[in-house]
């Protein structure tokens, strides 16, 4: 953790927790993973994607659009995303009474485009790509006079994430060390946890969890800028392949994350069939990156780990895709990987 001034207070992740009280968002638990196998560490699940959209992001979308004036809910809301912002900014912005626009692209899955409708959003095609969308959801901003909602880069949607580690210092029992993992595609979710746990529990590690072939963070770290990458991976944690930090959340995890971790392609699929087998529970790839580092923590070091599983937005037939990419060994495989700390 740096010495740099906080940029996240921590009443502001307490006012966005009583944002989401108030709007009867439930708060999500904390589970054990009890399989039989012996681990030297106990590893634990924070499970966001039970969440109503089946992802942490409602919560950062509810805080922002609350903060609207009565006028700006007037004209609306916008939002440019290909999955979990679309259906939480959807959601969010029905709660509240208030028309959405959300920018998707033509290649888009249409079980997505489906949920996001289903949630009363108009969705506008733009060509495929982040820029492109991000370029169209502007452009119609400055048309329509409506508001974006960003999918990580604002300190009330950062806030509103952060609310995850409020929850978890309630449920954890810290009489042991304990780390946790987080995913990171543009930091929004990691940065707002880490604020939230080192300015409360300073003793409590915080990881960032990246795919190998999606490594921006995790340079960026190390290098002490924002280093981008060239294009999107292959890797299949689709949910979090954003090419570089944002320049809010870059500021805060350099001050409050420990460090960045990453995980392989076979390792994120084991833990996804671990979440399937063992849990019971779906988990998207994105959102299983945390727990293939836990459980490869927990595999080998005494302590106790916990993984935020950041989403469930996966068709079940994607488990099979999963089970033959982690090589169908038994799923303690993931977790006796080499030790990358």
């Amino acid at each position: 953790m740096s010495d740099a001034a906080p940029l996240l207070a921590l009443e502001q992740i307490r006012d966005a927790r009583r944002v989401l009280t108030i709007g009867g968002l439930p708060r999500t638990p904390c589970l054990e993973l009890h399989d039989g196998r012996r681990r030297a560490g106990r590893l634990l699940a924070k499970a966001e994607n039970l969440l109503p959209t089946g992802s942490f992001k409602i919560r950062g979308a509810t805080c922002r659009i609350s903060r609207l004036s009565q006028e700006e809910k007037r004209r609306g809301v916008i939002a440019y995303s290909t999955g979990n912002h679309a259906q939480a900014v959807a959601k969010a912005a029905r709660d509240q009474g208030l028309p959405a626009t959300i920018v998707m692209s033509p290649d888009v899955p249409a079980t997505k485009v489906a949920a996001t409708e289903r949630w009363g959003a108009q969705v506008v095609n733009a060509a495929p790509s982040s820029e492109a969308r991000r370029k169209l959801a502007e452009q119609l901003a400055a048309e329509r006079g409506v508001v974006i909602v960003p999918p990580y880069d604002d300190l009330t949607v950062i806030a509103g994430q952060g609310t995850i580690g409020l929850e978890l210092i309630e449920d954890l029992p810290l009489s042991m060390p304990t780390t946790v993992y987080v995913p990171i595609g543009g930091g929004g979710l990691v940065s707002g946890i880490a604020a939230a746990l080192k300015q409360t529990r300073p003793e409590i590690r915080v990881v960032g969890v990246e795919p190998e072939s999606e490594n921006d963070a995790f340079l960026s770290f190390r290098e002490g800028r924002i280093i981008p990458l060239p294009g999107p991976s292959g890797s299949i944690a689709d949910a979090i392949k954003v090419q570089q930090l944002g320049k809010l959340t870059f500021p805060l995890i350099r001050h409050f994350v420990d460090d960045v971790e990453l995980v392989s392609e076979a390792e994120i699929a084991g833990a996804v069939v671990i979440a399937a087998e063992e849990m019971k529970m779906i988990v998207e790839p994105g959102g299983a990156v945390g727990l293939a580092a836990a459980a490869r923590a927990a595999q080998t070091r005494p302590g106790q780990y916990v993984a935020v599983l950041g989403g469930g937005n996966m068709p079940i037939e994607r488990l099979e895709d999963m089970r033959a990419l982690a090589g169908r060994r038994p799923v303690t495989a993931l977790a006796s990987g080499p030790d990358r700390n």
